[in-house]
Parts: structure tokens; C-alpha cells; sequence
């Protein structure tokens, strides 16, 4: 699958999950990695970050098919206030 697709469909399936997400690609020795930032709104432990992380990336990797080391070259970063 080509880059600009497969970010258009993980952006796709994240949004319709309810989540306010920005991905991309990386870049140089990194540029297989998929890059997928949130912004939540919460106050609670680093639990419901580690919950909400692990949700993305799932979501993430049954539209891609991606599998293996480090969940598949999936990056995802939970910013909260």
C-alpha cells in the first residue's frame, strides 16, 4: 500500500472511532514508521494514556495489516492537557 493511502485510511478509521488524530509518515531511516498523534482531553493516570494508545494502534493495525516488531512500525503519541 502507498504511503499517502495508507494515511489516508488510518486517519479515516481513527476518526470515525472518535478520535482528533494527525498521522503521518516518518521521514530518513524512519520512513516506514507510521506516526500517529492525539490530542485527549482527560486528567486521568498514564493507564488511560497506555489505554487509549493501545486502541489507536490496534484500530491502526487491522486497516493496515501491519504486524510484527515494535506493533508493526506504529508510533503513537497521547497528549493531554
Amino acid at each position: 500500500m502507498e504511503r499517502k493511502q495508507e494515511t489516508k485510511i488510518v486517519k479515516k478509521a481513527l476518526e470515525e472511532a472518535g478520535y482528533d488524530v494527525t498521522v503521518s509518515h516518518g521521514t530518513g531511516t524512519s520512513w516506514d514508521w507510521l506516526l500517529i498523534s492525539v490530542f485527549v482531553k482527560c486528567q486521568d493516570s498514564r493507564v488511560r494514556r497506555f489505554e487509549i494508545s493501545m486502541d489507536i494502534k490496534n484500530i491502526a493495525q487491522k486497516v493496515t495489516g501491519r504486524s510484527g516488531d515494535y506493533d508493526g512500525n506504529i508510533n503513537v503519541c497521547v497528549d493531554t492537557n
